[in-house]
């Protein structure tokens, strides 16, 4: 494994309260935005830098700031009878000790099924801007929500759904009323969130160490029928996802419900899988492995070699908002800016898999 790969399972066991070692790198812990919650799990007694104090501070204002607007937009959507659940992670903030110990890039939202567009228009009319060719995506002031009609966005590209589904109406209809932060809000179920949670972050190849962290503490959460979670995750296709999730937090040597590791030790992915994900850890901010492995885990060939094309060459509308600059009616021409794009992908997954191999010998040496 990497050394990029055990830095981040560090900071994971640390993040998850697992005790550890506090002399993590300060650029890798400022990176993550996770000053804040190492501050919280620091033993007593313990000395941290000063500067993870004001970045706790300055992220506890500025999340608190947002969630008061969305909060007063959550509200007016109500009095137009438009209800919204929220996602994780702004969702998964009540597992943490206060405001400041998780980033927040953005406030994900699940709409009533059918009522994307109609959610889109009330918050237009409340002031919120709009992001070019992203109707979904929308800015207040201090906050900016991304609007799903399901879970992940699988009308943007189909062929998600043949690599795990989570029927829209089932989970609106198990969504459950909590507080979050003082905000009393529609989240999901426990287990919906646990297997939203693993396959996002799967297919953004373990981005942020913090949703590896979110895992762990939804993992524990005394709402979580873990029997439940496997018989869903396994009849809609979500359970490699969770498994391999489970796989890097077995690696942190996180404490998990025997229940849990009991189902992980049952059906632990293979040794070479298990190298992978090590791998894509370690390259998590320039790798886009977790997305083909997501891709990987559709049942068969076909759905595989489907869900690839689509994802390699999505339909002009999609396209679009990858290359918002080019015009309509170009949309050929970005295309052709897609197959560089592509090329210049590949150029770097190639630097990032050669890197690691190289850094080692160099070490040896």
């Amino acid at each position: 494994m990497t050394t990029a790969a055990r830095e981040a399972l560090d900071l994971v066991r640390i993040g998850t309260g697992g005790g550890g070692r506090m002399a993590v790198d300060d650029g890798a812990v400022a990176a993550e935005g996770l000053e804040g919650l190492l501050v919280a799990r620091a033993v007593a007694g313990t000395t941290v830098p000063s500067s993870w104090r004001r970045a706790h501070a300055r992220r506890a204002a500025a999340t608190t700031v947002a969630l008061q607007e969305l909060a007063g937009a959550l509200r007016a959507l109500a009095q137009q009878g438009q209800i919204v659940a929220l996602l994780p992670g702004a969702a998964l903030l009540r597992f943490y000790p206060d405001a400041g110990c998780r980033p927040m890039d953005d406030v994900d939202l699940l709409c009533e099924p059918g009522r994307v567009t109609l959610v889109a228009q009330a918050l237009a009319r409340l002031g919120w801007g709009t992001t070019s060719r992203y109707p979904d995506l929308l800015s207040g002031r201090h906050v900016r929500v991304d609007l799903h009609g399901d879970l992940f966005h699988s009308e943007r590209i189909e062929g998600r759904r043949r690599a795990g589904w989570l029927d829209p109406v089932e989970v609106w209809s198990r969504r459950r009323r909590v507080v979050v932060e003082g905000i009393e809000v529609w989240i999901l179920s426990a287990e919906d969130e646990v297997l939203y949670s693993a396959a996002h972050a799967l297919r953004h190849s373990y981005r942020r160490v913090t949703w590896l962290v979110d895992l762990a503490l939804q993992l524990r959460d005394d709402k979580l029928d873990v029997r439940r979670l496997r018989a869903r995750a396994e009849a809609c296709g979500l359970d490699r996802p969770v498994l391999f999730g489970l796989s890097l937090l077995q690696a942190a040597d996180v404490d998990l419900p025997e229940s849990v590791r009991s189902w992980y030790h049952e059906c632990a992915p293979g040794a070479m899988t298990r190298y992978l994900l090590g791998w894509i850890l370690g390259a998590r901010q320039t790798t886009c492995a977790g997305e083909l492995l997501w891709n990987w885990t559709c049942p068969t060939w076909r759905d595989r070699l489907r869900l690839m094309a689509e994802f390699v060459f999505p339909r002009p509308e999609v396209l679009l908002q990858v290359f918002p600059r080019v015009p309509r009616r170009l949309a050929g021409f970005a295309y052709a800016l897609r197959c560089g794009q592509l090329m210049v992908r590949v150029a770097q997954e190639l630097v990032t898999m050669t890197a690691a191999p190289l850094s080692r010998r160099a070490r040896r040496g």
